[in-house]
């Protein structure tokens, strides 16, 4: 579960489109993101232990929540919760902003329909793009568990960087001329390192989950797959 805070950052390229100067600004802000979190993170634990031992940290559900009540009473306790529930609300808003432009590059790229492409024409944001992974979003909460509905994002996001870091590597021997914006470094002649330790360390996490997480997240890989290999056949017939 620890990961689930740590797939923020790279949604930040997600709006690239959206930012002025990205080619700068992109890799600044996920380098800062990353630093500042792990701050942060580092220094409330640190604090936290201060407080509870974490032996009674390991049996709470609510472990931030525990140490403000203990040092702001109840009152404190409610307060934090409120909080907390806004922080729940501010992470669903990023997935559906990130999610929703995968969606829109990829109808963009003819892999959805091109009724998915479609931008506002005031705001000029995709918003039929945003109505759909709205809609998915309303179905993942109908089941209810938010543990269940992490896992399984989580295993997406898995699966995700898999498939990053072996395009990495197989891109470097099929399209070795391609123009890129961003070279990978630390590399053997033509073969890339950091992204084999990336792909190992992905299909070592996949097998970390639990049966049932694998294999929802694996059947909605599966009807995604499905989809594309479908569409793509429509596609071709119309042509």
């Amino acid at each position: 579960m620890i990961f689930f805070a740590f797939i923020g950052f790279e949604d930040i390229v997600n709006v690239a489109e959206e930012v002025r100067n990205p080619k700068k600004v992109i890799p600044r802000a996920i380098i800062l993101s990353v630093i500042i979190s792990g701050i942060i993170y580092v220094l409330v634990s640190l604090a936290i232990v201060r407080v509870i031992n974490w032996e009674d940290l390991s049996l709470s559900a609510a472990p931030l929540a525990n140490v403000v009540k203990r040092g702001f009473g109840t009152q404190g306790y409610i307060i934090f919760s409120g909080i907390a529930l806004f922080a729940i609300t501010n992470t669903v808003l990023i997935t559906l902003v990130s999610g929703s432009r995968m969606i829109y590059g990829m109808a963009r790229e003819k892999s959805f329909p091109d009724i998915l492409a479609k931008v506002h024409s005031k705001a000029k944001t995709p918003w039929v793009a945003i109505i759909v992974i709205m809609l998915i979003a309303i179905g993942f909460s109908s089941i209810g568990n938010i543990i269940i509905v992490a896992n399984i994002t989580v295993f997406a996001v898995v699966i995700t960087f898999a498939a990053v870091n072996l395009t990495v590597i197989v891109l470097r021997y099929t399209e070795p001329n391609i123009e890129r914006k961003f070279r990978v470094p630390i590399n053997i002649g033509k073969f890339p390192i950091l992204p084999m330790f990336g792909l190992g360390i992905s299909v070592y996490m996949v097998f970390q989950f639990q049966i049932h997480v694998i294999l929802v997240g694996l059947v909605i890989i599966g009807s995604g797959a499905i989809f594309y290999l479908l569409y793509e056949k429509r596609k071709i017939k119309s042509n």
